[in-house]
């Protein structure tokens, strides 16, 4: 029992010391480094944002360097959206499925994200899954009067493009009964009622 216990305290020793001796010091100096790319994102110098200045690396060093950190899935996010807004759909894919969906601030963003580009490359029925999913995951989140009507408005629009005429319907009537404030909402009416047999 004692060697067990010893053999625990090692493993848990090993365990803190390397979070605090290399992940953390780790996770900093990315922190430290994207902040310049970030910078030139919000600058509309997006070479610069991408490839670096030769000074501070950019978002394209950062996501291959740094993998795992917040700041390499940060890196990955606007990487995702520069290949999105250059019709690189399936390179921005890759970049927003390296983003952590658990995250508070682009999680969600990255989950709806993923949708549009499954859509865009006419895989519809993923699409619709991950749009749903964002939704979902909207409900529960500080941006939800936003960001859930929002996301269930696409998910419904590609439902019904699919034939998935009852799933359009619940997801049309939810925007209408739970975000009657929303943008959504007057268009949503409309779906609705359009759909009111698959109810």
């Amino acid at each position: 029992l004692t060697t067990v216990l010893v053999g625990v305290a090692l493993a848990a020793a090993a365990f803190f010391g390397y979070r605090a001796l290399v992940v953390q010091p780790h996770e900093q100096e990315a922190m430290n480094q994207i902040w310049k790319a970030q910078l030139y994102f919000e600058n509309d110098s997006l070479d610069a944002a991408v490839n670096g200045d030769g000074l501070y690396p950019g978002f394209q060093e950062i996501a291959d360097n740094y993998d795992g950190t917040k700041a390499g899935m940060l890196a990955n996010y606007y990487m995702g959206i520069i290949n999105r807004d250059n019709v690189e759909y399936e390179a921005a894919l890759e970049n927003f499925k390296k983003v952590d969906f658990s995250d508070n601030a682009v999680g969600i963003l990255a989950m709806g994200n993923v949708g549009d580009m499954y859509v865009e490359l006419e895989q519809y029925e993923e699409g619709a899954k991950w749009l749903t999913k964002a939704a979902t995951e909207a409900r529960s989140s500080a941006s939800e009067e936003f960001s859930a009507p929002f996301y269930l408005y696409k998910a419904a629009t590609v439902n019904y493009e699919l034939g998935n005429y009852p799933m359009a319907y619940k997801q049309f009537n939810s925007i209408v009964e739970d975000y009657p404030k929303s943008s959504e909402h007057d268009k949503a009416i409309k779906w609705a009622g359009r759909l009111d047999q698959y109810k």
